[in-house]
């Protein structure tokens, strides 16, 4: 009796130590190493890899952060394969951020999704040897990752620079976006080719990631309602959660949604389907904090979220 409950011990340990495990690879040099870490599936693989891209207003965050950590492994008892980048910090230690200063978030926007489209290229060139399908890889991230993954594929679809180290001819098989938004400096949403099905999520009063659009000149940065008005127009595969009366907490939903994503991964991706998904959401589970009301000022001015 003992020797049974001693083995059943030793591999319940075991199995918590493979469900945490990952392995990090380095995958492109740049002013430092920018690492990524694979999480394997601790269920039944289902075949597609999700590279999950930090937040954190491109002045913090880490893909070894424990939020970050935790949700590529709640991915991973999904069946999915998580992937987890860097990406440099482009308005780290840049001080005041605003119109003023357009040229600076142009560089943090377009340095971020040429990181993205490095960790693409490494994934796709070490496919064999990370199991990986390169044609079932999802663009996921959340508020800043959020944006770098809308821009990366925006990037793709319009052959621009910023993602010149994409594979030639790979496109994700999707992109799901917790607040995000894309720069575009080509007078509008502009798409000269598909963009991958794409999932939105975005709370109604976010003061941070603008959940409409701010435009100046050609220049604008379009939240998630401009993208999907223009998704739809197009008729391109979307699906939008609006989260009422909420701010930029939202970008924090990962956990919470996952039986949505295995939806959209299943429906828009695995099968398919022409999909057009528009839901407004009033979730009072959801507790305000410290997201609920911050600002861009509140960030990049005064500093009111530490790393």
């Amino acid at each position: 009796m003992k020797h049974s409950l001693y083995i059943a011990l030793l591999l319940a340990v075991v199995g918590a130590t493979c469900a945490s495990a990952q392995q990090s690879y380095a995958f492109v040099e740049r002013d430092s190493t920018l690492y990524l870490d694979v999480y394997e599936p601790v269920v039944a693989p289902n075949g597609y890899t999700v590279m999950h891209i930090f937040g954190g207003g491109f002045i913090m965050g880490s893909r070894q952060r424990q939020w970050d950590v935790d949700y590529c492994r709640m991915l991973t008892e999904r069946g999915y394969k998580a992937v987890a980048m860097d990406y440099r910090l482009g308005l780290k230690d840049k001080g005041k951020v605003g119109v003023g200063t357009i040229s600076v978030l142009e560089n943090a926007f377009y340095m971020a999704a040429a990181d993205c489209s490095a960790a693409v290229a490494y994934l796709v060139n070490h496919a064999d040897e990370l199991g990986i399908d390169p044609t079932k890889i999802i663009l996921c991230g959340s508020s800043a990752g959020a944006l770098t993954a809308l821009m990366t594929d925006y990037g793709r679809c319009n052959a621009l620079p910023y993602v010149a180290e994409l594979p030639e001819g790979w496109q994700p098989a999707g992109v799901v976006a917790y607040s995000g938004a894309i720069y575009s400096t080509l007078g509008g949403l502009k798409w000269a080719t598909a963009p991958a099905p794409t999932l939105l999520w975005h709370g109604t009063v976010d003061k941070l990631v603008t959940y409409k659009k701010i435009v100046v000149g050609k220049r604008g940065l379009y939240g998630s309602d401009a993208i999907a008005k223009q998704l739809d127009k197009n008729d391109f595969r979307y699906g939008i959660y609006r989260y009422k009366n909420l701010g930029h907490e939202v970008s924090m939903g990962g956990p919470r949604t996952l039986d949505e994503l295995d939806m959209f991964v299943k429906q828009y991706i695995g099968e398919g389907r022409a999909l057009h998904t528009d839901v407004t959401v009033r979730d009072d589970s959801i507790k305000p904090s410290v997201f609920t009301n911050i600002t861009v000022r509140d960030v990049y001015k005064k500093g009111k979220i530490k790393n």
